[in-house]
């Protein structure tokens, strides 16, 4: 990879909170705006809140968390996967909701412009942004997602241990495979091959008969005696 994914990740998460401020604050201004207009507030700008404020709490600490005390529950790779699908869900469905309610919607006569007034414009531009910047967090966020989930399936499949289990810092991405250690077979056989070629049986043989007449002749000398 061109770039370390510590490095995208740090990136990645950045930008997400970076847009869920900006959702925040937007969705904010509807809810402002559509109260005090017509006293309700919106699903999809309720939505947009409690989806930036889960992104607030949770990608910081997870960063936070990488770097003071490495190796916890949270930089598991497996649950980093989870938990950011579970957020990209969460994002689409808020920009889902906020395009067609932006299509749709008669609140603000987002659907007639001829008929909105300048608070109309502003807080249908206001809608249309949510959906913007929700869309952009679920793309950013599956992207990363899938770089993560190939990275970690090809490090598995090099017969790699725990890999969902570690951290992005230390997972073995590109590392290539482990070696099989194959030092007492080899030994073993090489032992074998080694003596019968040094005439290490025929010694052997050798050796046996020698001892086998030394203790005829030891017997015989008792005998004769």
């Amino acid at each position: 990879m061109g770039l370390p994914l510590t490095l995208i990740r740090v990136v990645v998460f950045s930008t997400s909170i970076f847009f869920a401020l900006l959702d925040l604050a937007l969705a904010g201004a509807v809810t402002s705006t559509s109260t005090a207009s017509f006293n309700v507030y919106f699903p999809y700008a309720a939505l947009a809140i409690a989806t930036a404020i889960l992104t607030f709490l949770t990608l910081p600490a997870m960063l936070a968390l990488e770097k003071f005390r490495p190796g916890g529950p949270t930089s598991m790779i497996i649950v980093e996967i989870c938990w950011l699908f579970l957020l990209s869900i969460l994002w689409l469905a808020t920009g889902a909701d906020a395009a067609d309610y932006e299509s749709v919607g008669f609140w603000f006569a987002c659907g007639n412009p001829e008929e909105q007034g300048s608070v109309d414009r502003a807080a249908c531009s206001q809608i249309s942004a949510i959906a913007a910047f929700a869309f952009l967090n679920w793309i950013i966020l599956m992207g990363y997602i899938g770089t993560l989930l190939v990275l970690s399936l090809a490090a598995a499949s090099r017969k790699h241990t725990g890999v969902w289990t570690s951290s992005v810092a230390d997972a073995p991405f590109g590392a290539p495979a482990p070696a099989v250690d194959l030092a007492p077979m080899s030994t073993s056989h090489g032992g074998q091959v080694g003596g019968t070629a040094s005439g290490g049986q025929v010694g052997g043989v050798g050796g046996h008969t020698a001892g086998y007449s030394a203790g005829n002749s030891v017997q015989a000398g008792t005998v004769h005696v």
